[in-house]
């Protein structure tokens, strides 16, 4: 139940967006395609996932977000070669719109060795 002073606000609460549908919503579109690869389906939904609750707005931002993205997925995308992939793909096409400089690029690859190299996985394999 709402509090009386909820009701009764000029707030107005349609505007908030629910992580979980949002998750959801955006995994349904995403089966809809047909010629991608079930990885890179996956690194998609990462990333839309991932710039949503970090509410990245401007273009500006990719490049932190590119960075804090490897950061927090990169154990996982290191484990998982074509995962890894699909995300350096997903960043070369952001490269391309002029979204990526080769800068923060290069800083994902390091990010990214240095998970390698902490798993002890040999990067010239992936």
């Amino acid at each position: 139940p709402m509090a009386l002073e909820q009701v009764f606000s000029d707030r107005d609460s349609e505007d908030e967006v629910d992580d979980d549908i949002a998750d959801f919503e955006d995994k349904r579109m995403l089966e809809d395609f047909v010629d991608v690869t079930d990885d890179e389906k996956l690194i998609m939904h990462m990333w839309n996932s991932f710039v949503r609750k970090q509410r990245v707005l401007a273009d500006g931002h990719i490049p932190w977000a590119c960075e804090a993205f490897s950061r927090l997925h990169g154990k996982h995308l290191v484990q998982n070669p074509p995962l890894l992939w699909s995300w350096r793909f997903l960043m070369i096409k952001l490269w391309n719109h002029s979204l990526l400089d080769a800068r923060a690029m290069n800083v994902c690859g390091t990010i990214l060795q240095g998970y390698q190299n902490e798993s002890g996985l040999d990067p010239k394999k992936m």
